[in-house]
């Protein structure tokens, strides 16, 4: 179900920039398998389901929890076709958190740039970051600039409804905002200058900022879940610009059935001004 398919959400960013930590005060617990050090720690491809009644590596037979992470076994087959090799370091992992139980999390490992010519790595992780529906980008701002072949998978995203900047480890009294303006410049085609009020600036989360940290991560929660009805509006306004562009390309001998279903779900289904109607079908589960 792609409309209303769980909200998949990414952390993107270099190596040990507090991915895996904000992750962690998001959930209220560390995940089963979470690293934290001072140095690259997550070098997985880690998919959470939240929402299980376990917090460990997702059982084998637990096929409800794997069709959440099935993406990344569709990004590898596609790596393989390209690289002829696929990307070996991913692991689906079940949380029991229920705040976040229709979204699925992704835990990127940090990108590193003396992999960005291995085709494997780099192609998986590109993949993965067009495949999310949201991405935060952790930036250490201690890290200083940001590699120019990552911040290039972002040129064809929309700063703020397809990803958002987290500046981590800030301090309002050290940390230059022209020189993050500068930075932020490589992420964009055009000349926009990145206001303050579209960023988040997270706390390091020792005693010093303990309470500035827990109110970054309030405010960063409270963001994430109204990035659900976006998304789901967002899936129906692109399948029906799809329906749009190629109904008049339908053909066969149930072309004239097809039309009529496209132009009803164009009507009705697809518009997010309209209460969506119940349908014997959805009894049984089957959506669109």
């Amino acid at each position: 179900n792609y409309c209303s398919g769980r909200v998949r959400i990414a952390f993107a960013g270099s190596w040990s920039t507090g991915k895996t930590s904000i992750i962690n005060a998001l959930l209220g617990h560390s995940y089963s398998t979470a690293q934290i050090a001072p140095v690259p720690s997550t070098d997985k491809f880690i998919c959470l389901s939240l929402g299980a009644h376990y917090s460990d590596p997702i059982q084998s037979d637990d096929y409800e929890r794997r069709k959440h992470c099935d993406l990344m076994s569709h990004v590898n087959d596609v790596t393989q076709k390209m690289c002829g090799n696929n990307q070996p370091n991913v692991l689906d992992v079940a949380d029991e958190n229920t705040e976040f139980q229709d979204f699925v999390f992704f835990d990127m490992p940090g990108w590193q740039a003396e992999y960005e010519n291995d085709c494997t790595y780099s192609s998986f992780y590109q993949q993965l970051i067009e495949k999310m529906d949201f991405v935060y980008v952790v930036w250490d701002v201690n890290h200083g600039k940001i590699d120019d072949k990552f911040a290039s998978l972002f040129k064809e995203k929309a700063h703020g409804t397809e990803y958002e900047l987290i500046y981590n480890r800030f301090e309002e009294n050290s940390s230059n905002m022209a020189f993050l303006n500068q930075q932020y410049g490589k992420m964009r085609k055009g000349h926009e200058i990145l206001s303050e009020g579209y960023i988040l600036k997270l706390h390091e989360n020792n005693t010093k900022y303990e309470k500035e940290y827990q109110e970054d991560i309030l405010m960063l929660r409270a963001k994430i879940l109204s990035v659900n009805q976006t998304v789901h509006d967002n899936r129906k306004i692109s399948m029906k610009e799809n329906l749009v562009r190629n109904r008049n390309k339908t053909t066969g001998i149930d072309s004239l059935r097809k039309v009529k279903i496209g132009d009803r779900l164009i009507r009705e289904d697809l518009n997010i001004h309209v209460q969506p109607k119940k349908r014997l079908l959805q009894l049984f589960g089957i959506e669109l």
